[in-house]
């Protein structure tokens, strides 16, 4: 059942990510399946303001909204909201922001 709440603003270092389908194709244009893939690969949808260090200043999130990144294999808080389902991470568990160039 999913949630009536339409959006989820995170708190410290927190991402919200949306995990995204990865289409390969062959050289020939065969459509290639890989699970593995599929799951590790996530858009960002909304970041937090940051943690703060010892000293009350605020470390700001790395990240930011439409960024392609790499996930770990297990770990993130999986949220339902009324249009999907999303998963919640702290922005150090992301492994990287994977670029096409």
């Amino acid at each position: 059942m999913a949630s009536s709440f339409k959006r989820l603003a995170p708190l410290l270092n927190r991402v919200l990510i949306k995990k995204v389908e990865v289409v390969n194709k062959s050289p020939a244009g065969i459509i290639l399946q890989d699970t593995a893939s599929q799951e590790n690969v996530g858009e960002v949808v909304e970041v937090g303001p940051g943690q703060f260090d010892n000293n009350g200043k605020v470390i700001p999130v790395i990240v930011k909204a439409g960024d392609k990144v790499l996930l770990p294999d297990y770990g993130g808080t999986k949220v339902k909201l009324n249009n999907g389902e999303y998963w919640l991470y702290r922005d150090s568990d992301i492994l990287g922001i994977l670029h096409k160039d």
